[in-house]
C-alpha cells in the first residue's frame, strides 16, 4: 500500500482506537467518574471542545458530517448538568458548532444552521431541565411518603425497621430501643372522638420530638405506638429518655377539662438485652406488657 494511502487510513483507525479506549475505560469503571465532582465533569466537557472543533474541521468544515452528531453532547449536557452548568456548557457547545466560521468564508448557510442549533439547544435544555425537576420532585415526594407517617410527620414503621436493620448489619457498638404506648387510648377515641385522638397523637409526637437527640429516630410504628432508636445510648441514657418522654406526654391533654395523657415506656439495650432484632423486640414487648399490667393493678 502506498505511504499516502497508509497515512489516510491512520486517521480513521486511530480515531476508532481512541474512542474504543475511552469507551471501555468509562463503561468498565476503570475511569473513576463516580468520584469526580459535577464541576470536574463540566471541565471534562470543556476540555473536549477543541477536539470536537478539530473533528468538524477535519470532516469538512461547514459541511462536516460530524455536525448532526453533536445532538448527543446536547442531550448529555441538558440532562446531567444542573442549570448553573448546563447553560454555560450549552453556549460553549454552540460556539464549537459554529467554529468552522473562523476558517470558512461565505458561511451563510452555516450561520443559519448555527442559529437553528442554538434555538434547538435552548429549547431542548429548557424542556429536559423542566421534566427532570418534576421527576426529582415526584421522587422526593414518593420517598417522603414511603418513610413518613402522614398523621404525625414522624418516621413510619418502614423507616424505623430500616434504621434498626442498618444498625444491626453495620455492627453498631451500642444503641437503645424504646417502645412508647399511650395508656387507655381507645377510651380517648371512644369518649372524645377519633379527631381528638389524632390530635393527641400529633401533639405527643411534637413534644416527644423535642426531647430526643438530633441523631435519634422517633417513629410511629402502630396506631398509638411510637418507637425510638437511639444510637450510642446505654441503659442510663435509655432511662433518662423514657422519663423525658413521660414528662412530654404529660403536656398533652384530650380536652380542656381532662387529665393529661400518660404513656408506658419500655426499653432494651443492644447488646445487653439481645444481639438480634427478634430478641430485642421481645424484650421491649415483655417490659411494655409488664408495665401495662402494673398500671392496671
Amino acid at each position: 500500500m502506498p505511504l499516502a494511502d497508509e497515512r489516510r487510513l491512520m486517521g480513521p483507525v486511530s480515531g476508532l482506537l481512541w474512542l474504543a479506549g475511552a469507551g471501555v475505560g468509562c463503561i468498565s469503571g476503570a475511569m473513576p467518574w463516580a468520584r469526580v465532582s459535577i464541576a470536574g465533569h463540566a471541565l471534562a466537557v470543556t476540555l473536549l471542545q477543541p477536539l470536537v472543533a478539530a473533528s468538524l474541521w477535519l470532516t469538512g468544515g461547514q459541511d462536516a458530517y460530524m455536525g448532526p452528531v453533536l445532538v448527543l453532547p446536547m442531550l448529555y449536557v441538558a440532562y446531567f448538568f444542573p442549570p448553573r452548568y448546563a447553560w454555560p456548557l450549552a453556549a460553549l457547545e454552540v460556539a464549537t458548532y459554529a467554529s468552522p466560521l473562523l476558517w470558512t468564508s461565505g458561511g451563510h448557510l452555516l450561520l443559519q444552521r448555527t442559529l437553528g442549533y442554538a434555538v434547538a439547544y435552548a429549547g431542548l435544555t429548557l424542556t429536559i431541565q423542566f421534566l427532570k425537576r418534576r421527576l426529582l420532585e415526584a421522587e422526593r415526594e414518593q420517598r417522603t411518603m414511603a418513610h413518613e407517617d402522614p398523621l404525625t410527620g414522624l418516621a413510619n414503621r418502614r423507616a424505623f425497621d430500616a434504621g434498626l436493620n442498618a444498625a444491626l448489619a453495620g455492627g453498631q457498638r451500642r444503641f437503645a430501643l424504646l417502645l412508647i404506648d399511650v395508656d387507655a387510648f381507645k377510651q380517648i377515641n371512644d369518649h372524645y372522638g377519633h379527631s381528638t385522638g389524632d390530635r393527641v397523637l400529633r401533639e405527643l409526637a411534637a413534644h416527644a420530638s423535642a426531647e430526643v437527640r438530633a441523631g435519634d429516630l422517633l417513629a410511629r410504628i402502630g396506631g398509638d405506638e411510637l418507637a425510638l432508636f437511639a444510637p450510642g445510648a446505654g441503659r442510663d441514657a435509655a432511662l433518662r429518655l423514657a422519663e423525658a418522654l413521660r414528662l412530654a406526654a404529660a403536656r398533652v391533654s384530650p380536652g380542656h377539662d381532662a387529665a393529661p395523657i400518660s404513656i408506658t415506656v419500655s426499653h432494651a439495650v443492644f447488646p445487653e438485652d439481645g444481639v438480634d432484632r427478634a430478641t430485642l423486640m421481645r424484650a421491649l414487648d415483655r417490659e411494655l406488657h409488664d408495665g401495662k399490667a402494673s398500671r392496671r393493678s
